[in-house]
């Protein structure tokens, strides 16, 4: 159990609030009902699935439509990552972090997110977090080049909450990109590891290590 008194509580979003393995098998069940007249819908769900799990990353698709004797075409793999990205996904919060988002009171909240815009938009919108966190920063509404580890987005939530630097906390999950630029700040940085998780979290140099790790919100207690 670690105890915060920081008073702005700020929170990445994939495998953090959410499992990001839920929004990718929501998306491959999309370009099943999308495209399921193109290709075996049912196996390229099951095939894509099995390729996440596996630590695939960037050729999912045409991993699964070469499982089917199908070439990849550059078209199509491009039509397929737009539906992929723009889908409305079905996906939840943690139980844990419904708790942990009631359990921050009266305590200012932010969110910083990487990913194309269109589809961390539409991760709040189903996560119903525009109504639960105070201050919302995707990375990619800000100019080129300014996603994480860049502070900018950081410097963006100081800017929204008014308070200094020691006063925020930072809990994410990926240790090659989370932390360095909120601990150059001076923010606290927690790193949570869920089960199910897709990346391994694992920092790159000691500067990129959090400060404390936790495997569930629920760990986390405030003091006043």
């Amino acid at each position: 159990m670690i105890e915060l008194c920081e008073s702005v509580i700020v929170l990445d979003m994939d495998d953090t609030l959410y499992l990001e393995a839920d929004f990718a098998v929501s998306g491959f069940n999309a370009l099943c009902s999308q495209f399921g007249d193109r290709f075996d819908g049912p196996k390229f769900v099951e095939d894509c699935t099995a390729s996440l799990y596996c630590g695939e990353r960037g050729n999912i698709f045409n991993l699964a439509l070469e499982a089917q004797g199908l070439e990849a075409e550059p078209q199509l793999i491009a039509q397929l990552i737009s539906a992929y990205r723009s889908h409305s996904p079905d996906i939840r919060l943690c139980d844990d972090s419904e708790r942990f988002l009631v359990r921050t009171g009266n305590r200012q909240t932010g969110l910083v997110t990487d990913g194309p815009e269109v589809t961390q938009a539409s991760k709040v919108r189903a996560l119903n977090l525009s109504t639960r966190i105070d201050h919302i920063v995707l990375t990619d509404s800000l100019p080129q080049g300014f996603a994480k580890p860049h502070p900018r987005p950081f410097q963006e939530i100081e800017q929204l909450s008014g308070a200094p630097s020691s006063s925020h906390v930072y809990i994410a999950d990926n240790g090659a990109k989370d932390f360095l630029a909120p601990n150059t700040l001076g923010w606290r940085t927690v790193q949570i590891l869920r089960e199910g998780r897709i990346h391994d979290g694992v920092p790159t140099t000691p500067d990129h290590r959090a400060q404390s790790i936790i495997v569930s919100l629920d760990e986390i207690s405030f003091t006043t």
